[in-house]
């Protein structure tokens, strides 16, 4: 039998938490059920409290009992309240918040309902379809069933089965040099580059990188104390005359494709560039992201195979297998091979070993590039039917001046000559279910990147439709 307290009910401290706004465009029954939750989730409320009842809060408030009843309603539903029959609504308790996401923040600094995506075009996930994720749980399972590979701390360098199933790899699709000695294993890209940093401060501070370099990896050299010398590019690549005039101890680039333009650095540049490490005695720091997944040409290979004593290569799998599988490696030069193997026993592993050791046999029986070749046919097509629907969408919207449009890795970046609201463009888009990469207004125009790889491919014409409806009303 439930026991209810006998306290009167807190209509005398209402006052002190509802806040309704009448000229917002969030309805009331909204603005009352979010002030009547957060007084619950800061315990302005506590179990067992008897919320006034709706015919007196309506009344006192001057709203209508539907309003009432609304946010009453679901707060019942999120299990905030409870209402007992004959008896009333009575606080149940605190729910465990969530905290709010700075994507469900709308322009005017209001919180926004979560929406499931139902259109992602973005860069964060893949599409179930596109990984033979049936497969690779099978590896992994073969793992969990061994204890004395779950019950022990794996290699701080990386498990050495996944080590020498990479050197081989590597040198299959991108052409690196490199042995099991001499390859590094962390949990992803940042990881492998915080070991690297660690490596390098030996030699200076001061790294040049691409104007377009990914924020995630400025980030790790921002922490680690380095300066960062941001460097313009070209279609044939990074600035080679720019680059000397900063004079760097290190450069950081991504020959295999600029993630905002989509050029790749020409051979020539590519030479220039190795002639000058070489001459000033510089390290390279080569990362390939996404450098196997060409699906329009063949692959160029991997810069590290034409100096392998200047540059480190830097490779992960996150659009090649899952972004859940984290994990990322470093090929080294000699001399920092060297100077890690002073330091690799005062470091931890950061990899899963479970996984990868699942992911050494996964390549070892070959499965790793029958997918990569499975994978650029769907990427290809998923490429060929996102830049279709974008012309024809987009250019319901902008009949005469037309559009840029032009591929980068697994997206495409199309311009338009209208400035939008971002913000507000992309609050609309989460409110419809829809996920992109970026938007970004400027000097009358809106530049917008979407990406294929985590959207099944007869889901993108309906997504693209729907983005260019909400452009049209904005």
């Amino acid at each position: 039998m439930i026991k209810f307290r006998k306290k009167q009910s807190v209509i005398d401290m209402i006052y002190d938490y509802i806040n309704l706004n009448r000229e917002s465009k969030t309805p009331l029954y909204k603005q009352l059920y979010a002030s009547i939750r957060k007084a619950i989730e800061s315990n302005g409320l506590t179990k067992g409290d008897r919320l006034v009842s709706i015919r007196k809060l309506s009344k006192a408030l001057n709203i209508s009992k539907t309003t009432v009843e609304a946010a009453y309603n679901q707060l019942c539903a999120e299990g905030y309240i409870k209402n007992h029959p004959q008896r009333g609504y009575f606080i149940e308790g605190r729910v465990l918040k969530i905290e709010e996401k700075p994507g469900n923040i709308g322009a005017d600094g209001r919180s926004l309902p979560t929406t499931p995506i139902r259109y992602d075009l973005g860069s964060k996930s893949v599409a179930v379809d596109s990984t033979g994720i049936r497969l690779w749980k099978k590896y992994v399972r073969s793992y969990l069933n061994k204890d004395y590979v779950i019950a022990s701390y794996g290699d701080p360098q990386g498990e050495p089965q996944l080590r020498r199933a990479l050197s081989f790899y590597s040198y299959s699709v991108r052409g690196v040099i490199a042995t099991d000695e001499n390859i590094v294993i962390a949990a992803g890209t940042q990881s492998v580059l915080y070991i690297i940093c660690g490596l390098l401060r030996s030699f200076g501070i001061r790294i040049a990188v691409e104007s377009e370099a990914s924020p995630h990896i400025i980030r790790v050299f921002i922490d680690c104390g380095f300066t960062v010398i941001k460097t313009p590019s070209d279609s044939g690549g990074l600035r080679l005359d720019k680059l000397k005039e900063s004079n760097p101890d290190f450069v950081l680039i991504n020959p295999s494709g600029s993630l905002k333009s989509g050029d790749k650095m020409q051979m020539e540049r590519r030479y220039e560039l190795i002639r000058w490490a070489e001459s000033e005695g510089k390290y390279i720091i080569e990362d390939d992201f996404n450098g196997e997944i060409v699906y329009r040409s063949r692959p160029i290979p991997a810069l590290q195979c034409n100096s392998p004593s200047n540059v480190v290569y830097l490779g992960s799998f996150s659009k090649l297998l899952l972004p859940s599988v984290r994990i990322g490696y470093a090929v080294l030069p000699e001399n920092l091979c060297l100077l890690y193997s002073h330091c690799r026993q005062t470091l931890n592993q950061t990899a899963s070993k479970l996984e990868q050791l699942a992911l050494a046999d996964y390549i070892k029986d070959g499965h790793l590039e029958r997918h990569l070749r499975r994978l650029k046919k769907i990427y290809a097509k998923k490429s060929e039917v996102l830049k279709e629907s974008i012309i024809k969408n987009f250019k319901l919207i902008e009949p005469e001046a037309g559009i840029k449009l032009f591929e980068t890795s697994l997206a495409y970046s199309v311009t338009i000559n209208r400035e939008i609201d971002a913000c507000d463009f992309l609050s609309k888009l989460q409110q419809s279910g829809i996920e992109i990469i970026s938007c970004e207004a400027y000097e009358g125009q809106t530049s917008i990147r979407l990406g294929f790889s985590g959207i099944d491919i007869e889901k993108i014409e309906p997504a693209v439709e729907l983005l260019c409806s909400i452009i049209d009303k904005l």
